[in-house]
């Protein structure tokens, strides 16, 4: 243990020496290794914070001497650090157990320890993403995103986590499932046709947050754009503009979108336009049209959409001058800023021909 403590030593050839020397030790150290990573916080440790105050500092620090009330997650810190120091010899269980640590640092150091150990920890890990307890639930997707490739096993439990309940989960299922590579994307491209419609919206979030690296999912996020679900189709919207956005096809697809009932599928829609830049031009007509879109919302995108354009946009021009009198004087201002855009624009410099 004294090994163990020096992993978190300041000085740099204590922390070398350290690693060697329990390397050297190897297995013989874990029974040592483990005992400390399951020695529970003094009782004194929350009374501690409560008395202190009130004491001399003289006090305090001789209690601190004698009861170490802090002693317990130093050493389980350690403990783990050691485990680490071991690489692939560390035992799974304990560390499994260290999740739910109450001191965050610790858990989560058994979770970086899990993730070097790599397959011989999945089945647990995959255990662990149904714990009842959230904080396990995060510190195993944790692990997995760190295994990466070789925890594809994992993909359908982590598809599972994509509607977890806890906000911060979410999020790094959809990680770890990116870092699985190929099969990942696939499980998530295969799960926007999910009977679950919030497990469909939040594959699509999923594809969102992964971004480029998932453009191999477009065709399904096409698919998917034509959901009964509202929310499914905003977000398959979105995910589509963001993974693929300087393609013709997705061009079409959020164009086919931009009559869509639903608001959200409309604003999403003419965002991606925005991002597609010049593969966008071929929207022009459709975007003349969402100028008179019953929303305030897409006539103002409409106009800013075409104002990126810039001289491609002529065509618009007499659109939005019509939408210079719009009663919405946001949509106004947009559409003098995108008339702006494209006559300046269509101007050659001074001087030239």
């Amino acid at each position: 243990m004294a090994w163990a403590r020096d992993l978190n030593n300041p000085d740099p050839t204590a922390r070398s020496n350290a690693t060697v020397a329990l390397r050297n030790i190897g297995t013989n150290g874990i029974p040592s290794l483990v005992r400390n990573l399951q020695r529970p916080d003094s009782i004194l440790k929350r009374p501690w914070w409560s008395l202190t105050p009130k004491l001399p500092l003289w006090v305090r620090r001789s209690a601190l001497r004698a009861l170490k009330p802090f002693d317990p997650p130093i050493d389980r810190l350690a403990a783990v650090n050691g485990l680490i120091a071991l690489g692939t010899n560390a035992p799974v269980r304990p560390l499994i157990q260290a999740l739910r640590d109450p001191e965050g640092s610790i858990a989560y150091q058994a979770a970086a320890a899990l993730g070097g150990l790599g397959a011989p920890a999945l089945p647990d890990l995959i255990h662990a993403l149904s714990d009842n307890d959230s904080n396990v639930r995060a510190r195993a997707c944790f692990a997995l995103l760190a295994i990466g490739p070789a925890a594809s096993n994992a993909i359908p439990a982590l598809i599972q986590r994509l509607t977890d309940t806890s906000p911060n989960i979410p999020p790094l299922a959809a990680q770890a499932l990116s870092k699985t590579g190929i099969p990942g994307l696939t499980a998530l491209a295969e799960a926007l046709k999910n009977p679950d419609d919030r497990i469909r919206a939040e594959a699509a979030r999923a594809l969102t947050r992964i971004g480029p690296q998932a453009r191999m999912a477009a065709p399904a996020l096409i698919e998917a754009t034509k959901d009964p679900q509202g929310t499914v189709r905003a977000c398959s919207v979105e995910a589509l503009s963001v993974v693929r956005p300087f393609s013709p096809t997705t061009v079409a697809a959020l164009v086919a979108v931009l009559k869509d009932e639903n608001l959200d599928v409309r604003v999403q829609a003419l965002a991606g336009l925005a991002r597609a830049d010049r593969f966008a031009a071929t929207s022009i007509p459709a975007l003349i049209e969402a100028l008179e879109d019953k929303s305030p919302l897409v006539r103002g995108g409409a106009a800013l959409v075409l104002g990126t354009l810039g001289p491609a946009a002529q065509p618009a021009t007499s659109a939005l001058r019509k939408s210079l009198q719009d009663a919405e004087e946001s949509v106004r201002n947009q559409a003098r800023e995108a008339l702006r855009k494209i006559e300046s624009s269509a101007v050659p410099p001074s001087g030239r021909p």
